[in-house]
């Protein structure tokens, strides 16, 4: 037997080359650098001992009215590492801005200027500078050039990406029962019978029509080779309805991405307002603060002239440490909002961003009814809706073509080889069969069953998701509104405030005003001035919702007019 084997060593060399080759597929291969940890501390994956406790120590801070924890300021020092920082490995990219679903073109001049090939990033920058993960020189950002970063970094968008891949690949996978079905292989081995014994004739025969030769003695190697061709030549709709599900779900897949893009658009314009408004605020507090220091100045004066009792000029500390209070609150505010357009944008969080004001407050947008009309038209979430209808009708076409037959087509081609006595067999077969479940326990009926029941709770989905697309419509238009109206009762509240507190100190320079005067008019300025800040914020974060719940693009937002 072995040396009938040799006959039929490249066989042999071939089963072993199979089997190196399977076995390197299954090592292990490299496994993934974990870089989550720069992400939180850029440029450091492992935290240091010595960072740990320098950390767990509170750092003294100086007093004063501009004076404020380090850790809320904008150092220089504090810098965006690179993908490669970061993650460990080089960072997927996403495709150019250009190529983006549902975001707006590139704006000249957003103040975004992308470093030439081999310019090095200098290391000392003002505290208005950014370093993106791509290595991007942020200067001051705009609106849309922020927006436009969002789409280039947001992590969260990867995911839609993908998501688009995996949808078409399963159109591949959906189309591939189209096509024949070809298969191959090859094995190898060897056979022995042995049957000793001796009996009239030479056999012995066992049950009825069985025999086997006695003094019969065979060993051989033997090699066979087969290869398989199978089609399906019509399943009654099977196929088509698999194949134009994944269809839908690939124009899902990129309806969900499209609106992706709107949401990541909203939460960086609400980002973007919420810190121009904690900038505001800021700075209406740094106002009172000054205000109030002056305030002190004049009591303390007047005190020491004879002019007003010391209960004023303590009253003028308290109003002046209030403020302060206020301010503290205002900066610390500011720098979340910072780190929150940031995480928005996609970009670490203790990168030290700044923005540019508004040009101009946008006017009203239109009707309710018009903006319903539009939302009825823009919505991915209808789409989405129509295509799960869609997709649960394809599903039941698909139940019901389980209860056709399938036509199948099949050839083999078997090719036999023995070592000793050498010989060759080759066979070849060729036929059509006819394949029909006639009972399968109930099966295919609970299957249309369910089918039917998907495509009633898609379309319950459906209706739910309209008015729900309806109600988001009408309150961000009722807050637009009460927005809107809200600057124009705070104006005049200002002009007036103002002049009320200019009236009251021109008093108590003179001594004539009480110090619950004094304060009432700084206090009734500061809140006038803050209110009609918050009243602007509060109407362009509302239109930026509106235009949200309509599934209006950034391009085509009226908040980026004139940006």
């Amino acid at each position: 037997m072995a040396r009938n084997c040799r006959q039929f060593n490249a066989p042999g060399r071939w089963l072993a080359a199979c089997l190196l080759l399977v076995g390197g597929c299954a090592s292990n291969g490299p496994k993934p650098r974990d870089g989550l940890a720069g992400r939180i501390c850029p440029g450091n994956a492992k935290v240091d001992p010595a960072a740990q406790t320098a950390a767990a120590t509170p750092a003294p801070v100086s007093g004063g009215a501009d004076s404020a924890p380090s850790s809320l300021r904008s150092d220089s020092s504090v810098r965006l590492a690179s993908a490669e920082q970061v993650a460990g490995e080089p960072a997927q990219r996403l495709p150019p801005a250009e190529e983006l679903p549902g975001r707006p073109a590139p704006v000249p001049g957003d103040g975004i200027a992308v470093p030439e090939t081999g310019q090095q990033v200098p290391q000392a920058m003002d505290d208005h500078a950014v370093i993106a993960p791509d290595r991007m020189q942020i200067g001051q950002l705009n609106l849309p050039a922020a927006i436009d970063l969002a789409f280039r970094m947001q992590p969260r968008l990867r995911v839609y990406l993908a998501n688009i891949a995996q949808a078409s690949a399963q159109t591949d996978i959906a189309y591939a029962p189209y096509l024949p079905l070809v298969s191959g292989g090859v094995s190898g081995g060897g056979f022995s019978l042995d049957a000793s014994g001796g009996v009239a004739n030479g056999f012995s025969f066992f049950l009825p029509g069985a025999a086997i030769p006695i003094g019969l003695n065979l060993q051989s190697a033997f090699a066979l080779e087969e290869v398989r061709m199978q089609w399906l030549i019509c399943d009654f709709g099977r196929r088509a309805g698999r194949y134009n599900q994944a269809q839908l779900g690939a124009e899902i897949a990129r309806l969900q991405t499209d609106r992706a893009y709107q949401t990541i658009a909203n939460e960086v314009t609400a980002a973007y307002y919420q810190l121009l408004r904690a900038d505001a605020l800021r700075v209406v507090a740094r106002e009172a603060v000054r205000r109030a220091n002056d305030d002190l100045d004049v009591a303390r004066k007047l005190h020491r002239n004879g002019a007003i009792e010391r209960e004023k000029v303590l009253r003028a500390e308290v109003q002046l440490a209030q403020a302060q209070r206020l301010l503290d609150t205002a900066e610390s505010a500011t720098a979340i909002s910072v780190a929150a357009l940031n995480l928005a944008m996609g970009v670490n969080v203790s990168s030290p961003t700044t923005v540019a004001p508004i040009a101009a407050v946008p006017p009203l947008p239109g009707s309710l009814a018009a903006c319903l009309q539009i939302a009825a038209a823009r919505r991915r979430e209808l789409d989405v809706a129509r295509r799960g209808v869609q997709v649960a009708q394809e599903g039941r076409s698909v139940a019901r073509a389980d209860f056709a037959p399938k036509v199948v087509g099949e050839g083999a081609f078997l090719n036999f080889q023995q070592g000793s006595p050498q010989s060759n067999v080759d066979l070849g077969l060729g036929f059509i069969k006819l394949e029909w479940g006639l009972f399968e326990g109930g099966k295919r009926v609970g299957e249309v069953r369910v089918a039917d029941s998907k495509i009633r709770s898609a379309m319950a989905l459906a209706e739910s998701i309209a008015d729900t697309i309806s109600f988001q419509i009408t309150e961000a238009y009722r807050q637009m509104i009460a927005a809107w109206q809200g600057i124009d009762r705070s104006q005049p509240a200002v002009e007036q405030a103002r002049e009320n507190y200019r009236l009251v100190k021109a008093r108590s320079a003179q001594g004539d005003a009480t110090a619950a005067e004094m304060t009432d008019a700084e206090t009734a300025l500061t809140r006038a001035e803050q209110d009609h800040m918050t009243s602007i914020y509060d109407y362009l974060t509302a239109v930026a919702r509106l235009e949200y719940a309509m599934g209006i693009t950034p391009a085509e937002s009226i908040l980026h007019s004139g940006r």
